[in-house]
């Protein structure tokens, strides 16, 4: 099959200097077979001394449809005064269908730079029309007790088996049966969400100077909890989806109001590079446990008709 190379463009800008930033993506095709690898390309191209702040393709990694093989890093490049910075991502899909890559974006000054989402169709692959060549006949040749040697062997290993195992059950039953362990516990997501956020408290990773990775997981607790206890895409969706689906469940404003700050600030780390104050840290962790406290299911006890957190 002959592949055809396509490459989508988005270039957004109000100013004459950001007129001439690209952000482009491309992909090998927007055809593939199952299983097939192929390659995303993000290209950022700028005048000389124009360095785009921050780049984000982390919208790549919450694609679950996409299995990302290697990815290289950011290389930089200056040519005819212009500075050009690529990566490269392969990555295969194993599933059949129509799939879009989500669009990813840079900072330039005060101006956000998208590209265009990427549609890809993954086909299965066809049946070999060659068809099978004609079945030979089987030629017969004669036997001997050689051939029946792992029919023996088998009836043997048949009988060992069947006494060894008629000699431990004999002895199991002069022994007390040991009672059988329970089924494990299914935990609840808000009982999965309060052990994980208790361990990241005691960590204390914003004492180590890992701030950035203590919001990354903070955040991908709320959200897992968020998608478990409401039902809602959270673990896929960014930031301000988030808030539209939350908006629609009933909670209270101050609830609301918690979920916006805490994915804000998340966000205001990882993609700008803030670093909020210690306390802050400290604050943000006991802000999420409250919030699960507050928003678990209520249990209503059938002995008591009282309601049970």
């Amino acid at each position: 099959m002959k592949w055809t190379r396509v490459c989508l463009i988005l270039c957004l800008g109000t100013n004459s200097v950001l007129a001439q930033v690209l952000f482009t993506s491309k992909v090998d095709s927007l055809k593939m077979l199952i299983g097939d690898q192929q390659a995303l390309e993000f290209t950022v191209t700028s005048p000389a001394g124009i360095n785009p702040a921050d780049i984000h393709t982390e919208f790549v990694d919450t694609c679950s449809f996409l299995e990302i093989i290697n990815q290289s890093t950011w290389t930089r490049t200056e040519e005819n005064q212009k500075t050009i910075q690529l990566k490269t991502i392969r990555f295969g899909i194993f599933d059949e269908g129509h799939f879009v890559i989500p669009a990813c974006y840079t900072l330039v000054g005060n101006d956000t730079l998208w590209t265009y989402p990427i549609p890809i169709d993954v086909r299965g692959i066809e049946p070999d029309s060659t068809g099978l060549m004609p079945i030979k006949g089987i030629i017969r040749e004669k036997t001997s007790w050689t051939d029946y040697m792992i029919y023996i062997l088998g009836t043997l290993a048949v009988i060992l088996v069947y006494i060894l195992y008629r000699l431990y059950k004999k002895q199991q039953a002069k022994k007390v049966k040991s009672t059988e362990l329970p089924p494990p516990v299914k935990l609840l997501p808000h009982e999965i969400a309060l052990q994980k956020l208790t361990v990241l408290k005691q960590n204390r990773l914003w004492e180590q100077g890992e701030v950035k990775e203590f919001h990354v997981q903070l955040t991908y607790i709320l959200r897992e909890y968020l998608e478990n206890r409401f039902l809602i895409p959270a673990l896929e969706s960014t930031t301000v989806e988030i808030e539209r689906d939350v908006k629609r469940l009933g909670l209270s404003q101050d609830q609301n109001v918690q979920i916006h700050n805490l994915l804000h600030v998340a966000d205001w780390v990882k993609f700008a590079r803030g670093n909020p104050e210690e306390n802050a840290n400290s604050l943000a962790i006991d802000q999420a446990i409250t919030l699960v406290q507050q928003t678990q299911p209520q249990i209503v006890s059938p002995l008591t008709n009282e309601i049970k957190s």
